[in-house]
């Protein structure tokens, strides 16, 4: 993949550096293309399509694990898609996959080929859209065209796409600022507000987001500013407020599959697991092979008590999600939801097939999490000195929701009151507390110690009550 001013260089007529002049310069000669369509007949034509218009480089993939291992291998400068790719699964899919985990620069110019006409109406109402959509029957002409706009439209905004990736997000809201009075920058008037509201969500200004996503919806409600509003009234921990906001995006946008994926986690922090779980196992029907989707999925279903669903939709992620091989995290799930569900076996099994390779590549808090579960694995008795071992460090960690729940299942094995008060106390007066709420009293309830939940819990309230005043 080109560098984004290496990239600015091409577009704007200049040779690379070190490369011989050319007359007359052809950029599109310089850029790597990767085509993914299941049709060979589909890919050739774009490959000849490409190479009519100066394209060198161009690889292809005909599945959409086949795209993911090519990407990996060396980042494309164009991807260019086909929207059906068999199998149940879609471009659409592939494209929210790889933005959604960091997988794609944005530099990356990513094209949607399709033969639906109504594709417009798709993507209007996603939150992440392809950078340019063409269909079906198109000439070289048309995808010249397209390409030209799109890497034009990267180019304007490299040095925000550069700051922004870098986690400088003050930097990358100026860099917006200086773009949006630029005379260039006026054919880009809505994407800079969208980039100005998605920035401040991932800097965290939480209020600021959401005045900058009204201020667009009241222009029009597209179904991504909506969302996006709802994002950040969840995370001002208005929940009744975004459940309402997200549930208008539905029903104009029933397509739109990650507002589902809002509304479950909305229903999560309000403690709904059951609605979350129908939501997410609807959605599921839809999407399955999205096994980010039915990771999610099996997690709730496991907050939810329904061990067996959450047991069967993690062996299947693993043993159909393996681009890069069984993920640790997937692993841990596994080895928690078996020991929920006192499937012992399992998950010796599991822990016996870490090898010691993968053990010294752990990060500290995973490694503390794998503890942990071995220590309840082993039993009272013969996982007293583990747990004594790491007990020290459950409070000094930040832990995720699950990790701290694992820590105060075997601390109440282990009889070890106070630290799982402490636990208990830390998770129930936070912002996690509706979704740790219900796997907290069960864990109490086990031990015959309803009554000492109820102390805690009033002590929690107590608590806020006295921050209030």
């Amino acid at each position: 993949m080109l560098e984004a001013e290496s990239l600015a260089a091409l577009f704007e007529g200049k040779a690379l550096p070190g490369a011989a002049k050319r007359i007359p310069f052809n950029p599109y000669k310089e850029l790597r293309y990767l085509v993914v369509d299941d049709q060979a007949g589909s890919r050739q034509s774009l490959k000849l399509c490409i190479q009519s218009m100066g394209g060198f480089a161009v690889d292809q993939a005909d599945t959409i694990n086949a795209a993911y291992h090519r990407i990996r291998g060396q980042m494309p400068d164009v991807i260019i898609c086909d929207y059906i790719l068999g199998s149940g699964r879609t471009g659409q899919q592939m494209l929210e996959d790889l933005r959604s985990t960091d997988g794609l620069p944005d530099t990356v110019a990513f094209l949607m080929v399709t033969a639906e006409r109504g594709y417009e109406q798709v993507i209007s109402a996603v939150e992440l859209a392809p950078d340019d959509y063409i269909i079906k029957p198109f000439s070289p002409e048309i995808l010249r065209a397209r390409m030209d706009r799109v890497i034009r439209k990267k180019v304007f905004f490299r040095h925000f796409f550069e700051l922004r990736r870098h986690g400088k997000f003050d930097a990358a809201l100026v860099e917006l600022d200086a773009l949006n009075t630029a005379e260039d920058g006026k054919p880009y008037r809505f994407d800079i507000l969208r980039a100005r509201s998605e920035t401040l969500l991932k800097a965290g200004r939480w209020e600021d987001a959401l005045d900058s996503y009204v201020s667009i919806v009241e222009i029009h409600p597209f179904p991504w500013a909506l969302a996006g509003q709802a994002r950040a009234l969840q995370q001002l921990t208005r929940h009744e407020e975004a459940s309402d906001v997200i549930d208008g995006v539905l029903a104009v946008a029933p397509g739109y599959f990650s507002a589902y994926d809002l509304k479950a986690e909305i229903c999560c922090d309000l403690g709904s697991f059951d609605e979350a779980q129908h939501l997410l196992q609807e959605l599921a029907k839809r999407t399955p092979r999205n096994w980010q989707r039915k990771r999610t999925l099996a997690t709730v279903a496991k907050l939810n008590g329904d061990l067996e669903t959450a047991q069967r939709l993690i062996e299947e992620v693993m043993a159909h999600d393996r681009i890069a091989g069984v993920p640790i995290t997937d692993r841990i799930e596994l080895l928690r939801t078996a020991l929920a569900g006192g499937k012992q076996e399992l998950a010796q099994k599991t822990l016996s097939e870490l090898t010691s390779e993968e053990r010294s590549a752990l990060a500290p808090d995973e490694k503390l999490t794998i503890e942990c579960l071995e220590a309840v694995l082993e039993g009272k008795d013969a996982g007293r000195k583990r747990f004594d071992r790491i007990c020290a460090d459950f409070m000094r960690n930040e832990m995720s929701v699950d990790s701290a729940l694992d820590a105060i299942r075997a601390a109440l094995l282990f009889s070890d009151l106070e630290l799982a008060d402490r636990l208990a106390e830390k998770l129930l007066s936070g912002d996690e507390a509706p979704r740790a709420f219900r796997a907290v009293r069960e864990m109490f309830r086990s031990c015959d110690m309803e009554d000492h939940f109820r102390q805690i819990q009033r002590a929690v309230a107590a608590q806020r009550l006295q921050r209030k005043t």
